[in-house]
């Protein structure tokens, strides 16, 4: 038999005890800690290990039982018999539909792909539109907008490197770091960041999403921890649960991260990984300043734990000077930068990268050898040309220009439209910021009646590992331009006024 840890309440989170510890459990249950059959502790154990009343925990199970997710049986206890909210009952036994392969492949998948999959059909998109509605603004996207791709630019560059190089490009390459004039490049172009980067200290990757799974890989196993932020980049929980890692959340805020809970995070025996978004973080757009970053370094620096610090904005900054990395702070040498191209440039050129000590590349280097052999040679070559002709420079230069615009009408707007209960994180780069109401569970609900009105914005639920209700939501602006902006503000604005006035009850996460 499983059996999750006992739960790890924060008093001061602003949600109930007891929808906690319903989320602790359920998070366990669909992340495959435990599995149809497995019990959860009594009720007297969870309370007294928690210091709470019977009465709370029984209000958690009772709402795990409402979302079909466990089952109560006089003298047995509380089993689990299902994955959530889509199984269906059949003769007494729970079967989780959602998640089922049909034929003999569901009964030949690995547990990685079981946790894939699940995570995977979990994991809420982007709100959309009711059929016929008129959309006044997208907050919701994070894609970068098409329109302003150097279509013609990257198509001479690629014709340039084929012309020249062809027959050597599309044939098998010997690289699995990268071509050594890509990662020359890469590392003089994060000089303003970390002074000390060298071309032996890059790997080239599929992506930054490639990049971060060969960090997992490389330093976790299941059943290991991560540290995340909370909120965090939602597309790295799936990724962490299909690994089988457990995972601690760590408030991230106005004041940056909690050191202290930090610190004890730190303490437990199978942390393995601390993962951050540094600089223009997603969902909230905040930054560490440099205290920030000394203060954090200086928490781990006696601790053998990694950094992976996902630096994925880092060259959309418009404003003040350029923060160092953490690895160039680091005196360990145990940090490791994510970097990419795919949201300065655009998605299709799956380029990015990792910055970290050779030691380090090394074992990285040999598992996605095994993985894609290399990152394809073509479109290294051909972002070398693009960057040398001066396409680069030019794109950043005028997005960088076009964002420094509309994060500044969003800032007009807000002191225009919303109530003076909100606050809006104000970026110095990067396509995201945050608004915030002041109640739990605010953020879902003015997502829910923005959506009502045409305005798409991303529940801050999405970025909690357990959907936990939040005051917050995400606001996009690579698909706003200012007049948009201001249209959506003023109905955000419009909506938060009745929420502040008559809160609704919290919605509950699914």
């Amino acid at each position: 038999m499983l059996r999750a840890p006992l739960p790890d309440l924060d008093r001061d989170a602003g949600v109930s005890l007891a929808a906690q510890i319903a989320a602790h459990y359920a998070e366990a249950i669909r992340g495959g800690q435990m599995r149809p059959g497995d019990r959860l502790p009594p009720i007297r154990d969870v309370a007294r290990a928690c210091d709470v009343t019977r009465t709370t925990v029984q209000q958690a199970y009772r709402e795990l039982a409402t979302r079909g997710l466990v089952e109560g049986t006089v003298g047995r206890g509380t089993s689990v018999v299902g994955q959530g909210k889509h199984a269906t009952r059949r003769g007494g036994k729970a079967k989780a539909a959602s998640t089922e392969t049909p034929g003999a492949a569901s009964r030949t998948l690995s547990s990685y792909a079981e946790a894939a999959l699940r995570r995977s059909q979990e994991m809420p998109g982007p709100p959309r539109l009711d059929e016929g509605r008129e959309l006044v603004a997208n907050f919701a996207e994070l894609a970068p907008d098409g329109e302003r791709f150097p279509v013609d630019e990257w198509r001479a560059a690629m014709d340039a490197v084929l012309k020249e190089r062809g027959s050597e490009l599309l044939g098998y390459g010997n690289a699995t770091n990268g071509l050594p004039e890509l990662r020359t490049m890469l590392a003089e172009r994060m000089r303003d960041i970390d002074p000390r980067a060298t071309a032996d200290d890059v790997l080239v990757t599929a992506g930054a999403q490639q990049a971060l799974d060969l960090v997992l890989r490389t330093f976790c196993a299941p059943g290991d921890a991560v540290i995340v932020t909370s909120p965090s980049y939602h597309q790295m929980h799936g990724l962490l649960r299909a690994h089988g890692l457990q995972v601690l959340q760590v408030p991230f805020g106005a004041d940056g991260l909690d050191g202290e809970k930090l610190a004890n995070a730190l303490r437990r025996d199978n942390v393995r990984l601390l993962y951050l978004m540094p600089t223009f973080h997603n969902p909230t757009g905040r930054s560490l300043d440099l205290a920030q970053r000394r203060a954090l370094v200086e928490t781990v620096r006696d601790t053998s734990v990694p950094i992976v610090e996902d630096e994925y904005q880092h060259s959309l900054r418009f404003r003040g000077k350029a923060l160092p990395t953490l690895r160039s702070l680091d005196p360990r040498g145990l940090t490791v930068t994510v970097a990419t191209v795919s949201k300065e440039l655009f998605p299709a050129l799956r380029i990015g990268w990792l910055h970290a000590a050779p030691d380090l590349l090394r074992p990285m280097a040999a598992v996605k050898r095994f993985m894609d052999l290399e990152t394809s040679p073509l479109l290294q070559a051909a972002l070398v040309e693009f960057v040398r002709r001066g396409g680069l420079d030019r794109h950043l230069d005028a997005l960088r220009d076009e964002l420094h615009r509309r994060h500044d009408a969003l800032q007009r707007a807000v002191r225009e439209h919303l109530p003076e209960e909100c606050t809006v994180t104000a970026p110095d780069g990067g396509f995201v910021a945050w608004l915030e109401l002041p109640g739990a569970g605010q953020g879902d609900r003015l997502a829910e009646l923005a959506r009502e009105r045409g305005v798409r914005v991303v529940p801050g639920r999405v970025f909690d590992l357990n959907a936990r209700p939040s005051r917050g939501v995400r606001l996009s602006l690579t698909r706003a331009d200012h007049r948009r902006i201001d249209a959506g503000l003023r109905i955000l604005g419009q909506c938060a006024r009745e929420i502040v006035r008559a809160p609704a009850p919290a919605i509950p996460f699914v």
